[in-house]
């Protein structure tokens, strides 16, 4: 039963988010490639997670953490993501989600089109298919 509750408080978040976004859309489709299930950041009040301990806390407080283990670390030299884990999904294989319709808001809301995310920078990773985009042509906010 706490699957099925977790499963419908996903889709209400996820309906939400992109009934209620921004001026972003997401354009592109999933190539199935698969990176997205392997390079996830995961971050709290503190900012990205950087070491275990945190992320055993996280996984204590919420089971849904349970489904991710860690699959390196961020490079980036003077980057605020300098050091912060990346993880992957334990439930993916051959590039494609094994528990698909049950899977975690995280994987749901990917590419999730969030303000302050793209006016930071933050893109789509390299070969994925999505991109972001705006809805309408900046002469049309004018108007």
């Amino acid at each position: 039963m706490n699957k099925f509750k977790n499963f419908v408080e996903d889709i209400i978040l996820s309906v939400k988010n992109r009934l209620f976004s921004s001026k972003y859309i997401i354009k592109g489709k999933c190539r199935q490639c698969g990176e997205c299930c392997r390079n996830i950041l995961f971050s709290n009040e503190n900012g990205y997670v950087k070491d275990e301990e945190t992320f055993k806390l996280m996984q204590k407080k919420h089971l849904i953490y349970r489904f991710f283990s860690p699959n390196g670390k961020v490079t980036k030299e003077g980057d605020e993501l300098e050091g912060a884990i990346l993880f992957k999904c334990k439930h993916l294989k051959n590039n494609r989600c094994k528990i698909y319709l049950f899977r975690p808001i995280f994987c749901r809301d990917y590419p999730a089109a969030n303000p302050k995310f793209i006016e930071m920078g933050g893109t789509t990773l390299d070969n994925c298919g999505f991109s972001f985009g705006v809805d309408k042509s900046f002469k049309n906010y004018l108007k």
